[in-house]
């Protein structure tokens, strides 16, 4: 074959013009980057990693595209290294100390009893239940507590099923609860749906809740629910590092948008002062400049369906949260 830029012979191997040095596989190299671009976007790691290292291959070692590709791929691999070591971990303190019954539910991927395995986050959650014990009675207590640690794991299995280690809930008592992502650029998709997550699990615990209430008829179930849907209602507020600023960072600006008017529509429909927040705060994200050219529809569907359905839990809620328990 000949060179394209110069029109030297080159044989069938060459990487690029022993002449101009321009590389041969041009455009096979910019569909690889195009593709893993995209990987990058969507949060399919593993397909970035695939996608670069078959770029590698087209590369001479001596430029510059390959030390940056070469990187990038170490990167990668240290993140997935990372993640396989921290989950390693957790599972098998989990073996040393809560028995086979977890063992068995961390084996099927069930995320949700992982915390219980860190001993920060049991002393940090009994402190969180004596101060909400103090102020509203025990089983009220137990079941914030319980809920907000459902919540915030959510964010740590959404974290993980992309590949990241993920540290165990820490509670601050009488304020909430956190989990530590320290040194990861996140893109927008996967940024969003970790951010979502935890209202996702805590919509998930609320509905438990409001089932309880219905079946068993006891006021504190209700009560439970109604808490539950305010304090996640309260984190789609998308300002600072709330779950809602995190979720709204996918979307385009019509779709942020959509998401304005589906939050002031259920406001007039329920007159629940935390959507008409959410609204404005939305509103105001709409000029913010920080959106998103290529549309994220499954984003959009789970920002505006969280919505309604923590509406809907807190109107149905509104009974039992009027009488003390």
């Amino acid at each position: 074959m000949n060179c394209p830029g110069c029109g030297v012979e080159l044989p069938e191997s060459a990487l690029c013009c022993t002449g101009c040095r321009r590389l041969v596989q041009t455009e096979k190299l910019g569909d690889l980057a195009r593709r893993a671009k995209e990987a990058w976007r969507l949060g399919h790691f593993a397909e970035e990693r695939a996608l670069w290292a078959e770029s590698l291959a087209l590369l001479p070692e001596d430029t510059v595209q390959h030390k940056s590709i070469a990187a990038r791929v170490a990167q990668i691999d240290e993140q997935m290294a990372g993640a396989e070591q921290h989950s390693s971990e957790w599972k098998k303190k989990a073996s040393m100390g809560a028995g086979p019954l977890l063992v068995l539910l961390l084996s099927k991927g069930k995320f949700l009893l992982l915390g219980l395995t860190k001993m920060g986050t049991l002393l940090t959650m009994f402190a969180s239940i004596g101060v909400y014990w103090a102020l509203y009675g025990w089983a009220l207590a137990v079941g914030l507590v319980v809920a907000t640690y459902i919540h915030e794991m959510g964010h740590v299995a959404m974290i993980r099923r992309y590949g990241f280690p993920a540290s165990a809930p820490m509670f601050i008592p009488g304020l909430g609860a956190f989990i530590q992502l320290r040194g990861v650029s996140l893109p927008p998709i996967p940024d969003s749906r970790i951010g979502l997550a935890g209202p996702m699990y805590g919509l998930g615990a609320g509905v438990f809740a409001l089932g309880a209430y219905y079946v068993t008829g006891a006021k504190i179930w209700g009560v439970i629910a109604h808490f539950d849907a305010w304090i996640n209602m309260f984190n789609l507020i998308p300002v600072w590092q709330h779950d809602g600023s995190r979720g709204l960072r996918s979307l385009t600006r019509s779709q942020r948008g959509i998401v304005v008017l589906t939050a002031f529509t259920l406001w007039l429909l329920s007159q629940n002062p935390m959507l008409l927040l959410i609204a404005l705060a939305c509103t105001w994200r709409l000029f913010t400049h920080d959106w998103q050219a290529e549309p994220d529809n499954q984003g959009l569907m789970q920002f505006v369906g969280l919505l309604a359905a923590l509406a809907a839990v807190v109107t149905l809620s509104a009974g039992a949260a009027a009488v003390k328990p």
